[in-house]
This record gives C-alpha cells, structure tokens and sequence, in this order.
C-alpha cells in the first residue's frame, strides 16, 4: 500500500503489472477483456474523487464524467483498479476517440459530450476503511461486484472462469479486442509489481506492410534474404516497423524472385533504423506489399513476433495501409495506454497539455450524419432513431447485464456475449454496405435478448421472417434502428413494459418489415431501400 490520507485511505496505491504469456490451462484462473484505453486508478469517497494513471499522473479533471463515482462511495472510500475506455459508434473501443480527450485536461462541455468515456472497473484495492490488496482475487471481484457500481459510466468488466476461457478469447477477437488476461483467482493485488499471477495474453492481429529492404542470408551472398525488413507508411514517410524471416517454399520464392531488381542504395525508412539491423541491411525501393500476422505493438512501435503470410496483388492492397494508427499510438507493454505524454507535457495529438491548469480542447469532430428516417407508420408517428449506431448506454448496459449473469447463469451470460460481440460488429458496418435480411434479423435478436436480460419481464420480443426472403439485400442496421427506437421511446418508459414482434414479408417487388409493439397496439413499418425480391 503507498501513502494514506487523513482518513486513512491511501492516497497512492501503485497499480499491478500483467507479464505477457500463453493463456493458462485447468483451473484456478479468471478470464477478462484486456480493454483498449487509459489504465487508471480511482479514489473515491462521499463528494471527492482522484483519478491517478499508471504513473502517478492526475487525470482528475479530464474525465468529469467520472466523479459520479463519488456518489457510489461507502463513507470511507474505495480505490478502484480500471480502464478509462472511448466507445465508437459500433460499441468498440477506440484509440482515436480516446486521443481526442487526452489532448486537454480541461475539456469543454461540448468535447465531453461528444466523445464521452466510460471506467470499466476490474479490480477492488480499499473499500470502506479495509485494504482489500491481501484478499484473492476471487474475493476482491465478489466485493466489487456487489458495490452496486455498475451504471453509466461505470462498467464491471466481466469476469469468467478459466472453463470458458476459448469462448471469452473467440468473442474478444469478434468484438475488434486485441487481447485477454488471465488472473489466479487465490493470488493477492501485488501494488507497483509485474506478476505472472496476472497475465495478458495477446491475440494474433493481422495488418498489411511495405518491404523497405532485407538483411542477407551471409555478407558472400548479399542478394539471398533472411529477413525482410518491414515498414508502415505515416506523415513523415516509411516508418520501420520490425523484420520478419520469411521461411522457405512458395512465399520465399515469390519475393526472392523480386527484391534484387529493387535494391537501391538508399534507405526507404524516413525514421531510424536499429543500428544492428542497418548495418547488414540491404535497401529497396518499397514496392512491395505484404501480410503479416503478430501479437501486438510494442511500446516502441514494432510488431511484436511477426509471422511473414505473403505478398499482397496491387488490387489487394488496403486503403488502411496508409493510415499509420500505431505509429507512436501510447500503448505500454501491458497493452494499456501509456500515459507518459501526460508526463511530458505534449497530449497525443500535437495540443499541448498544461498539467497544473486549464488546456486548450481540440476542435470537436463533426457530428455523424442522422441516418434516414424510418419509414411512416401506418398507426404511430414513429420514434426518433438515433444518429449513434449503439448508444453508449446500450453498451453499458449490456456489459453490465453480462457481468452480473456470469456467476447466476454463465450459460446465458457467454449467450448474450456472443450476441453483443456480432451485434457491435454489425454496427461497425458501412452505411453504403449491404446484408442479407436474415444477418439484420439476427441482429435484431441478438439486441432484443441483450434487452430482455435487462429488462426481465417487463418486455418479451419475437422475430419472424416469411419463406423464401431471407436471402434479400437490406442496409445494415435499416430495421434494428427502428426497433431500437421502439424499445427506447415506448417500451422503456411504461412501468409495465411492453412486447415488441418484428415480421418480415413480401410485399410485392419489395420487403417490408413490421414491427407492432403489442401492449399499446402501435405499429411501425421499415421498407428497406435496397430489398427488392427478384
């Protein structure tokens, strides 16, 4: 424990550190997301709240959003181990978002609402005058489960035993996570220490790089390859991203037969390249693409133990290649986001950050366009469909609902996961895309159930769709926006709840989805614009 208050909390719990390895087998351990944000620490009682990053850095000011936590404190305190997490759209974690509010640490109303975050509690270090770092983590998690925290913004971050852990590792990789951690359920919160108690176990990613040169098989052979070195093109030019060896068979063959043609005298990174590396190198012009598949960024920017998959055809290569999110992107090697630029003084964009006051905020992003409005109702004016494809509170909400299911009914909490998991990947869809009705209806079943769990028995939902349509082209999200909007606006504020059906059928050339809400009798009807039967 560090330092306590007058009151007798500490004031400064240094934060546990996760080791890197292999997910753990048999039993014994717990299974989370490895959350993509802020790693944070939070000390809250009645009326005060202090928000300390990883390195001891006050971020107090710049999450307001987070001093409802004051309000859930027991008279003498509780100090919270978490994640401070910017949702997308789609419901997904995003370093991008999570940059715009890192650039000031005094943001304005309107930066607050646009970009809004959440804390996503994982552990319990003090709670109500007790030091709970000497308790199992099987313990420290029924405690903070039962604290009654789990409301917007704060989300208890699931937590599953080592039983289910291929399920939580299938639905990390569908919900866009890049890794898990695995925690010994008997093991103590071990303040400032990296333990292999606790363990981040990262998920193979896969992304598209230039081959800016190769390192010889032997100096007598400067032409044979070894390894090929691998850049990522940014702002100021090829940025070195790591060397890759490339085996033997066709994928060797296919570059060897190209890269001496390419050799050039000159280097094609624009930042430096390790001396050890460039000594022995051999430049190329970068021409060539290639797959690669690794675990994770380093705190240094390279891949960490790339896999050569390829090289890529020139009609193959991807827009997103250009667009070198990582470079620099503030992720220590715990896989959180590093907060030494709060340190430094410089915020992740550019913007500097003035630590002991106000700072300027970055210009808010333009508000995402309203979607098309819901076709009129033959019986109701139809609710208003959000311009946001999964509200944060949706998000929250399901979240929360899973994590308390897991240890009440863990078959229906890995259910509603999976369903969450596709339902935000759905959402991440381009709005000029098209899906099959039958992947929008699932989708709208896999809302309604997150719902359901929420709701209890306050609402009931039935899905339905006529032979033979299944198969026809819709928008993504055309009709779930619209049964949203129903659950949202007319089910959720009767005491009593409501039954939403949802029939899809022929009508003519085209498709009509109708949706009745049946304890008031409304009915809304969605056209999809793109369905056409042939």
């Amino acid at each position: 424990m560090g330092r306590a208050d007058t009151g007798g909390m500490p004031d400064l719990v240094p934060p546990m550190q996760a080791a890197t390895g292999d997910l753990p087998t048999g039993p014994g351990w717990a299974v989370e997301f490895a959350w993509d944000g802020l790693r944070a620490v939070a000390y809250a009682r009645p009326g005060r709240v202090r928000l300390l990053t990883a390195r001891d850095r006050s971020v107090t000011s710049a999450f307001p959003e987070l001093h409802v936590l004051a309000g859930k404190a027991p008279r003498r305190g509780v100090i919270l181990d978490g994640t401070v997490v910017a949702l997308d759209d789609a419901g997904v974690p995003s370093r991008r978002l999570l940059m715009r509010r890192t650039a000031t640490q005094r943001p304005s109303a309107t930066l607050v609402a646009d970009v809004p975050v959440g804390f996503f509690v994982s552990d319990l270090l003090w709670l109500d005058g007790e030091a709970t770092t000497a308790l199992p983590y099987r313990r420290r998690r029924e405690l903070v489960d039962d604290l009654g925290l789990a409301e917007q913004p704060v989300v208890l971050s699931p937590s599953w035993p080592a039983n289910d852990a291929g399920h939580v590792l299938a639905t990390a990789r569908r919900y866009g996570l890049d890794g898990v951690y695995a925690k010994r359920l008997d093991s103590a919160y071990q303040p400032g220490r990296r333990s292999r108690n606790w363990l981040r176990v990262p998920l193979r990613q896969s992304r598209q790089v230039v081959v800016g040169g190769w390192t010889p098989a032997s100096p007598e052979r400067p032409d044979t390859v070894a390894a090929l070195l691998l850049g990522v093109p940014g702002p100021a030019g090829l940025r070195y991203v790591g060397r890759v060896g490339i085996g033997a068979g066709a994928p060797r063959a296919a570059v060897t037969a190209l890269l001496p043609d390419l050799g050039t005298g000159e280097p094609a990174f624009a930042g430096e390249v390790p001396a050890g590396v460039a000594r022995d190198a051999r430049w190329a012009v970068p021409r060539l693409v290639g797959q690669v598949e690794f675990t994770e960024w380093t705190a240094g920017g390279r891949l960490r133990l790339p896999v050569w998959r390829g090289l890529v055809a020139p009609e193959d290569v991807e827009d997103g290649l250009w667009d070198d999110v990582f470079a620099d992107d503030g992720h220590s090697d715990d896989g959180h986001w590093d907060d030494r630029r709060w340190d430094d003084g410089v915020a992740v964009e550019g913007h500097p950050v003035d630590l002991d006051g106000p700072g300027e905020p970055p210009a808010p992003a333009a508000a995402p366009p309203a979607p098309a409005p819901a076709a009129e109702p033959p019986a109701a004016a139809a609710p208003q469909v959000q311009a946001r494809r999964l509200e944060q509170h949706f998000v929250y909400n399901s979240l929360n609902t899973i994590a308390s299911l897991v240890r009440t009914d863990p078959g229906r909490a890995r259910e509603l996961l999976l369903g969450f998991a596709d339902l935000t990947r759905a959402a991440d869809r381009p709005t000029d895309d098209t899906i099959t009705l039958r992947d929008e209806l699932d989708s709208v079943r896999a809302y309604l159930q997150l719902e359901q769990a929420r709701f209890g028995k306050r609402l009931t939902a039935a899905v339905s769709s006529a032979p033979g349509i299944d198969d026809v082209a819709v928008t993504p999200l055309e009709v779930l926006a619209q049964v949203r909007a129903v659950v949202q606006e007319v089910v959720e504020p009767r005491p009593e709840g409501g039954a939403v059906t949802v029939a899809a059928a022929a009508d003519g050339e085209h498709c009509v989805d109708t949706i009745t809400e049946t304890a008031t009798g409304r009915t809304w009807a969605v056209r999809p614009a793109a369905a056409t039967l042939r």
